[in-house]
């Protein structure tokens, strides 16, 4: 009976976290974030869920500026 079990917690573990750096232009957009972060639970190995890990999305805010054409581009893997 339900009435005579001991429900024990389980011990706490510790949650993985995954630091996703995304352009602002991605992130303010729901179909690309929702791309994004199919794409990374298929690249951590479980396409359907993110169970034990913490997603930590963080806009990309470091920049390079290519010397003879002045272009802007987002720095990825930047330490922010």
């Amino acid at each position: 009976m339900i009435s005579e079990l001991n429900p024990q917690p389980l011990p706490p573990r510790s949650m993985e976290r995954v630091r996703i750096y995304v352009d602002a232009d991605v992130s303010y957009d729901l179909k690309r974030m929702n791309k994004v972060v199919a794409n990374v639970l298929g690249k951590l190995g479980c396409g359907g869920c993110h169970s034990g890990r913490i997603l930590e999305f963080l806009d990309m805010r470091e920049f390079i500026v290519n010397p003879k054409t002045l272009d802007v581009e987002g720095r990825m893997g930047a330490q922010f």
